[in-house]
């Protein structure tokens, strides 16, 4: 029998947040050049064009799933962590003020977001590792499922979050 351990899980999540992180930092540092630059910046301002909390969420629950896969969850988590930090760099590089990449998970919605990746790439080497020993498949894809409902529900909390402090800070302007 399959005894869940706590103390363990809470630490796998923990080294999925640090894995994250890591990875956004590194995005940060990346310099690309302009042309690149401004075609990704283009990109991202037309993919949030007309977003609202219920495109906040789907987004980031879509990227939270893939996660999940086991083994290409930790590589697809990390990936998105580089990127995300990427784009943030390209976003407030020319604004008056620079603002601390690592200042965006302070924020509650942020810190929801970091919470939800952590749990959805430890999962993902949780559920490799199961599946190599070929042990306890099934009670890991219980866990699974329970941790996906929770991450949906911190994901959908912090995207309503998140997109009433966008309409309170007068919208997305911004970005232009």
């Amino acid at each position: 029998m399959y005894k869940y351990d706590l103390r363990k899980r809470l630490l796998y999540l923990g080294l999925g947040i640090v894995a994250f992180l890591i990875f956004f930092i590194i995005g940060t540092s990346v310099t690309l050049d302009e042309s690149t630059s401004t075609l990704l910046k283009e990109q991202f301002q037309n993919k949030i064009k007309n977003i609202d909390s219920v495109g906040i969420f789907l987004n980031n629950f879509l990227i939270s799933i893939l996660m999940f896969l086991p083994g290409f969850g930790i590589v697809f988590g990390l990936f998105s962590g580089l990127s995300t930090g990427n784009i943030f760099m390209i976003l407030t590089r020319d604004l008056p003020i620079q603002i601390p990449p690592i200042l965006v998970f302070l924020t509650i919605f942020g810190i929801m977001e970091l919470v939800s990746y952590g749990i959805a790439i430890s999962r993902s080497y949780l559920l490799l590792i199961r599946i190599l020993k070929r042990s306890n498949i099934k009670e890991s894809l219980i866990h699974t499922g329970i941790e996906i409902g929770i991450v949906a529900i911190i994901l959908l909390f912090s995207a309503i979050i998140e997109w009433d402090l966008i309409v309170q800070s007068g919208g997305l302007n911004f970005l232009e």
